[in-house]
């Protein structure tokens, strides 16, 4: 017996759901073992590592480094392992740390080798009994995690422009100098510059304080690259030529970095309170109570409207320099946009691969602008001391462990978040720097009928799906609603 038309179309519909939710239930599980929990409990270790870590938001940490410098490739773009997403083999110094703790009675600690590592490049003498102890271990998270998080591999963008840079530049006039928006671990980078790497040449010239590395690039470190081919210059930099500036641009993954900037604002205003933030979607609980949202939006009825927070940056109130964008998502892009499509050098790096893989991406930097390394490489934190004591004293590198933790494992970093701002945030962070910089969404699926683009969205226990009304095009402008 032939089937019929009907029947045909019928088992067709049947498999597709199969499918889809045999698709979707793999991504879900997917997101689930990417967020998983991990809980601290004060404790009195020996240096007391974590005696911060209530207060971690917008304290850039100490970093990892690896033990042998690589050789440098300036003709390629960006350092990515092709097995990014595969947990690398230890190195020699790390099988040793692994047998040190081992040898002292501390448990699993197999897939924490790079860790202890960092640990050891912060002060921790691992040889020391005592140093170490068994709750430090359990509450980090493990190099697996990591490497799920960011790959196995740093990414730095812009290494094959570091010739021209050496070419066009005499030597004796270069400069390093670092940039990123607030909250993505500029000081770490200047610092990680400052102790680690020196312009010779430039030392010879003008004496041994002038290494060549600067604390922001002469347009200013949170403005961005636009004003570069602008009279705009920061006071202390006024007489440094621009076009002998390499700038070192650092970023972040953008949900941690949005919720550093609800701790910590700067010159950043949007409407907000603290149970919604971060907020890309005005909800109607946010328009009742805040002026500003009740004003733009309190007369539309429509749903089918986007109802965006904007973001204002007042750069300069000296000078009136202000730039309002559409939403978090809006200023991020246009911000690193302006970077990502410079017509000059400059290298883009991530506040990650300066925690976890900082030796390797300082070093390069380094040598990118023609500077060479400080001796043994040195970790820094932000509360460390600076000169004779190097980078402080262990007790007052209280927030390593907790950066860890915190930047190790990816938890919280949709707290606040709305259904409505998590499909947002999909729309409106431009999806050239998402992938190029390795980071990714709570996103489980997406797939087009012919009516609407569906994303199906991951939150706690629960799965929403919602229409993408409109993405994040490369004019910087929102498709229409």
């Amino acid at each position: 017996m032939r089937p019929t038309k009907l029947g045909i179309v019928v088992m067709s519909l049947i498999v597709g759901h199969i499918l889809f939710l045999y698709e979707l239930s793999n991504q879900i599980f997917f997101f689930e073992t990417m967020e998983i929990d991990y809980t601290i409990n004060d404790h009195n270790s020996p240096h007391k590592l974590m005696i911060d870590r209530n207060n971690l938001g917008n304290q850039m940490d100490t970093v990892h480094a690896f033990t042998n410098e690589d050789d440098i490739n300036d003709g390629h773009n960006h350092i990515n392992s092709n097995n990014n997403n595969k947990t690398r083999s230890l190195t020699p110094n790390q099988l040793n740390l692994v047998t040190l703790a081992e040898n002292q009675g501390i448990l699993r600690v197999q897939d924490k080798g790079p860790l202890i590592e960092i640990l050891t490049q912060a002060g921790v003498n691992v040889k020391k009994k005592g140093n170490l102890d068994q709750e430090i271990i359990d509450s980090l998270p493990t190099w697996t995690q990591v490497t799920n998080l960011y790959g196995s591999a740093p990414i730095i963008h812009g290494l094959e422009r570091c010739v021209e840079f050496r070419t066009n530049v005499e030597a004796s006039t270069r400069f390093l100098g670092i940039a990123g928006t607030f909250n993505t671990g500029t000081n770490l980078l200047a610092d990680l510059m400052r102790f680690n790497c020196q312009i010779v040449e430039r030392m010879e010239v003008y004496g041994k304080k002038s290494k060549g590395v600067r604390w922001q690039v002469p347009w200013g470190k949170h403005f961005m690259a636009r004003y570069r081919d602008t009279n705009h210059t920061t006071h202390s930099d006024s007489n440094v030529p621009k076009n002998h500036t390499l700038p070192l641009v650092v970023t972040r993954d953008p949900y941690s970095w949005m919720q550093s900037m609800c701790r910590h604002s700067y010159a950043a205003s949007w409407p907000h309170n603290k149970d919604h933030c971060p907020n890309l979607i005005a909800s109607e609980d946010d328009i009742k109570k805040l002026p500003g949202l009740r004003k733009r939006y309190g007369n539309i009825k429509s749903k089918d409207v986007e109802k965006l927070v904007p973001i204002t940056i007042k750069y300069s109130k000296e000078n009136k320099i202000f730039h309002d964008h559409l939403s978090f998502g809006h200023y991020y892009s246009e911000w690193y946009n302006d970077y990502w499509e410079a017509d000059y050098p400059r290298l883009m790096v991530r506040f990650e691969d300066l925690l976890f893989h900082g030796e390797e991406v300082t070093r390069k930097m380094c040598h990118c602008g023609g500077g060479v390394p400080i001796g043994a490489f040195s970790h820094v934190s932000q509360s460390a001391k600076k000169g004779n004591t190097a980078h402080g004293a262990m007790k007052e590198r209280t927030n390593l462990i907790g950066a860890l933790i915190k930047y190790g494992s990816g938890n919280k970093r949709f707290d606040s978040m709305t259904e409505d701002d998590l499909i947002a945030a999909q729309r409106h962070f431009d999806p050239k720097l998402i992938n190029g910089f390795g980071y990714h969404h709570p996103i489980t699926l997406n797939y087009k009928s012919k009516s609407m683009d569906v994303v199906m969205v991951k939150m706690g226990n629960k799965t929403v799906m919602g229409t993408d009304a409109g993405r994040y095009d490369d004019d910087h402008s929102q498709r229409p609603v």
